[in-house]
């Protein structure tokens, strides 16, 4: 019995051991298969461009379809030469390299091996410094908290495309616009050639090295120049009897001054041709200097100057109001300078800055700015100085009008001025004297499509002739006039220094990245480029934090009160304020509990669900 029992027990002992050492070795198996697949389908992914969902709002962290579009037309290799500083001190501009650095690798995969993007740091890579300072490609200073002060680094964040033997260039790679950059730039590379744009009005600077000339809007000009080929219309050779080119695509007039019907008459032949046409039309030109704002023409002691477009736009169905826009609701904020008076009470030659609330400056707010408009859709507005108004007018027929910018409910229509007014209650004052007359809400910019009538259609104006005295206004030829010959796409602005290089004092606006894109995308629905107009629109819209306590200081009245005498209203004041500051802590934790509720009830409706389920298993 004895030895009976030890043989079963060895017999037991070895099946035991037989099924321990197959287990091991079964689990060993599936431990190498499942190694294998997670490995295989990693390289399998690595090769498949990374797909994210964009569940933000403004959809600013997925890649447009244009962008798809853009890059698939890439024929040959793309090649991106990124000069990226590598130790960056700021820890923001660090997240925002590294924010450019993985929209670059997002774009690479898209452009399906096409596209090679090479990283290389200046700062210490001699040949990379050179490189990027042959193509104008400099570093910019950033500043970065160290302990209780600030140190600034020189930080290069720049990029150089190559294709086909051409090269654009992004001197600032900003992750808000760097698709659009990229893009942009790609899609002018892919071209046959760059587009060719008059510019008349406004005459080229006589120092093209110079970075800022005051009144000037050379910093505009570059900033075209970079992406388009900029001609030169003279208005003296069209005044003389010179036609526009005919090979342009696109005519830009900036602030005409007097100009005689013979300029005028040149350019709209331009666009009864089909010649898409940008008029800055503005007869108030200000000028900011150590003594002031003035208007140029008071500086001369001359009464304002006309366009000479009136004429023009009263035949388009949009007429130019000799005035400007004085908006009490979007008042602009700018500073002043205000002269320091010595002891004896006489000006010492020096001026300190103030900030003043301006009517005459229209600060226009996104609900100014016209949604159905591509250029204007999506933008947060835009800042005029002594924008003229265009009326309200019936186009000709045939002729289609839309006013994509327009002033606030609050506005009227005032003469030119003649400086920046410095005191506040002369502002105000004559705000209030306004309110008697009707509000105007005044269009700042209008757009017209179709077949213009033109008002010379009864004769050419004759040009003019400064040496025998001949070429009058009222003198006409025997020339053909074409009346509504094509389709035509006009802008009309009644501002030019929204883009006039910004003065040293920062005083009256001028060119800034706003600007610059309300312009591009203007010039870009004229060359029917609508594609970049929707890449550029893409930013993030201002979205300011609810003060919570002031939305109930405003309910209880608080924030008007005034100066109260008694004790009892300075009590029964304190007790409304107390409440108020309750009832704005309870708004602030049912807000914070609002989503993690939410959370919380979806994970235990999960649970349920599932203990549901295995019970019904059992």
């Amino acid at each position: 019995m004895r030895s009976s029992r030890m043989a079963r027990r060895t017999r037991l002992g070895s099946s035991m051991r037989c099924r321990s050492g197959r287990a091991s070795s079964g689990l060993l198996l599936t431990t190498l298969l499942v190694l294998g697949v997670v490995i295989e389908v990693d390289r399998l992914v690595g090769r498949v461009p990374s797909a994210r969902v964009d569940y933000s709002e403004d959809g600013l962290y997925g890649l447009s379809p244009v962008t798809a579009r853009v890059l698939g037309q890439l024929e040959d290799t793309l090649s991106v030469h990124a000069f990226f500083t590598a130790e960056i001190e700021s820890g923001r501009a660090a997240i925002e390299k590294a924010r450019v650095e993985a929209q670059l690798e997002e774009l690479r995969a898209l452009a399906g091996g096409r596209m090679l993007v090479d990283v290389r740091d200046p700062s210490v890579d001699s040949q990379a410094e050179l490189d990027a300072r042959t193509h104008g490609l400099q570093a910019r200073p950033v500043q970065a908290a160290q302990g209780t002060g600030l140190s600034r680094q020189l930080v290069h964040r720049s990029l150089l495309l190559r294709y086909r033997g051409r090269t654009e260039r992004v001197a600032w790679a900003d992750p808000w616009t760097l698709e659009a950059d990229v893009v942009g730039a790609v899609a002018r590379m892919l071209r046959d050639r760059r587009p060719r744009v008059g510019w008349a009005g406004e005459r080229f600077d006589s120092d093209p090295r110079s970075s800022w000339q005051l009144g000037s809007f050379h910093g505009l000009r570059r900033q075209l120049g970079r992406r388009l080929d900029l001609v030169a219309v003279d208005s003296a050779e069209l005044e003389a009897g010179e036609a526009v080119p005919e090979d342009l695509d696109a005519l830009v007039v900036v602030q005409p001054l007097a100009w005689h019907p013979r300029a005028v008459f040149a350019v709209e032949q331009a666009i009864q041709r089909g010649t898409p046409a940008l008029l800055l039309l503005d007869s108030v030109q200000m000028h900011a200097h150590a003594e002031g704002q003035r208007a140029v023409h008071a500086m001369r002691g001359d009464p304002p100057s006309p366009t000479g477009f009136e004429a023009l736009t009263r035949s388009w169905g949009a007429p130019l109001v000799p005035g400007h826009v004085w908006d009490a609701a979007w008042a602009g904020e700018r500073g002043v300078l205000v002269s320091q008076l010595g002891a004896d009470g006489r000006p010492t030659g020096s001026a300190r800055r103030e900030e003043l609330r301006s009517p005459a400056i229209v600060e226009v707010a996104r609900d100014g700015m016209s949604a159905t408009f591509p250029p204007t859709a999506g933008l947060e507005g835009i800042a005029f100085g002594w924008a003229q108004p265009f009326a309200e007018a019936e186009p000709p027929e045939g002729v289609t009008r839309l006013d994509p910018i327009h002033s606030s409910d609050e506005a009227w229509v005032v003469e030119l001025v003649e400086a920046l007014v410095k005191d506040a209650s002369v502002l105000e004052a004559r705000t209030a004297t306004l309110r008697r007359d009707p509000r105007v809400r005044s269009a700042l910019a209008t757009v017209l499509t179709g077949r213009l009538p033109s008002p010379f259609r009864r004769g050419a104006p004759a040009p003019l002739d400064l040496v025998g005295g001949s070429g009058t206004s009222a003198e006409t030829t025997d020339e053909p006039v074409l009346d509504a010959a094509s389709e035509a796409r006009v802008v009309l602005v009644g501002d030019a220094d929204f883009v006039r290089d910004p003065d040293p004092y920062e005083l009256l606006p001028g060119l800034e990245p706003r600007a610059l894109l309300l312009f591009e995308n203007l010039l870009d629905w004229l060359l029917a480029d609508e594609d970049l107009i929707s890449l550029r629109s893409r930013l993030p819209r201002a979205r300011p934090l609810r003060d919570l306590l002031e939305e109930e200081l405003d309910a209880e009245g608080l924030l008007d009160a005034g100066l109260h005498d008694t004790v009892a209203e300075l009590s029964d004041r304190a007790r409304r304020r107390a409440d108020a500051e309750r009832r704005a802590e309870a708004a602030r934790w049912s807000l914070m509990a609002a989503p993690v509720g939410t959370s919380l009830g979806v994970v235990l409706l999960f649970g349920l669900l599932w203990n549901q389920r295995e019970r019904r298993r059992r």
